[in-house]
């Protein structure tokens, strides 16, 4: 079997495959006996009449095309294996060549991991580490805090009790941060008003700490793509901008409202979508290598317990999810966070 393997741009190559006239006609018997089942011939049964008289009935490019799919699917995996080819998404493939007594040709078009050229990221990570700020909350963002959340349970009590009410009314509404022990005891467990207000302190430095994590990883994660060199395969934009519109159809039906109805409504088409979420599907197509890289560089992996206990836990809160999906996605997202933290601890 002849193979010749040339690149193309957009981290693609072009597997020109030559398959022996000998070794291409081995796959008749198997070809005919896989179309013999839709095969029918008076005083037999079904797929059940010799294999002759059954070749007889098919048309010659049926079963030519037939055995050209066996090839494929046999040598193509092979040709991946030999050439060390880390193919990403399924291949194009063309025929090029097919007819009795010749070599079967045809030409496969894949994509692959291209290769990805990073900056001096531990340096872009420390810089934006040796950054980060004493996070506190102060006593008038306390105080806020206070009257915001005085504010959403009287809202909630209205709510359950089902008592009508002007929302916009409602909003403007004034809340004072004054508190009780009584109030703060309906809160949770605690004794008295300064015992509530060192946890909530506590849980709004928290979320503020959380915020600016998630703001500082981004800044690294910019500084790093920014000075990045990458061919980003079409295949992964691509799978990126399926990922977004799935979730942008799943919001919209979560409100209730048809896809249809939805652009009706903003006055654009999918079409129009797809376009404005392209720069955002190439961003992320991007990150991912970039991620991937880094993870591979460094030799960064997910610890397998913490994969185990993920995974049951997602298994118990959707009793009909696929495991082997819920897998993946979890070794993903703790990876990344794995990652992360190795950045983070640059100094």
């Amino acid at each position: 079997m002849k193979k010749t393997i040339n690149k193309l741009p957009k981290s693609q190559l072009a597997i020109d495959v030559t398959v022996p006239e000998d070794v291409f006609e081995s796959y008749r018997a198997k070809a005919v006996g896989n179309l013999a089942e839709h095969v029918e011939i008076d005083g037999f049964r079904k797929g059940k009449a010799p294999k002759e008289l059954i070749e007889k009935q098919l048309p010659a490019m049926a079963v030519m095309e037939e055995m050209a799919s066996l090839a494929i699917n046999d040598h193509f995996p092979k040709i991946l294996i030999e050439e060390k080819i880390d193919a990403i998404g399924r291949p194009s493939i063309a025929i090029k060549k097919i007819a009795p007594g010749n070599p079967f040709e045809f030409t496969a078009t894949v994509s692959i991991l291209p290769e990805v050229k990073l900056p001096k990221y531990k340096d872009l990570a420390g810089k934006a580490v040796a950054e980060k700020a004493e996070i506190t909350v102060s006593d008038e963002e306390l105080d806020q805090a206070i009257k915001e959340l005085k504010k959403a349970r009287a809202h909630q009590e209205l709510e359950h009790k089902d008592e009508k009410h002007d929302h916009a009314e409602f909003d403007k509404l004034e809340f004072d941060a004054t508190l009780t022990d009584e109030y703060v005891k309906d809160l949770g467990p605690f004794g008295t008003v300064d015992e509530f207000k060192a946890k909530f302190r506590e849980n709004l430095v928290a979320d503020k700490q959380n915020q600016a994590r998630e703001k500082r990883r981004i800044a690294i994660l910019e500084a790093i793509l920014e000075k990045t060199e990458v061919d980003v395969p079409d295949v992964l934009v691509e799978s990126e901008l399926e990922g977004l519109m799935g979730r942008l159809q799943a919001d919209v039906a979560n409100i209730g409202v048809s896809f249809e109805e939805y652009l009706k409504h903003i006055n654009k088409t999918e079409e129009d979508i797809r376009k404005d979420f392209q720069p955002d599907a190439e961003k992320r197509a991007k990150m991912e290598l970039v991620m991937h890289t880094i993870g591979t560089k460094e030799d960064i992996k997910a610890k397998p317990e913490d994969i185990d206990g993920e995974v049951m836990k997602l298994m118990a809160m959707y009793k009909d999810a696929d495991e082997t999906r819920a897998r993946v996605y979890v070794t993903h997202l703790l990876t990344n966070e794995a990652i992360f933290r190795f950045l983070e601890e640059q100094k």
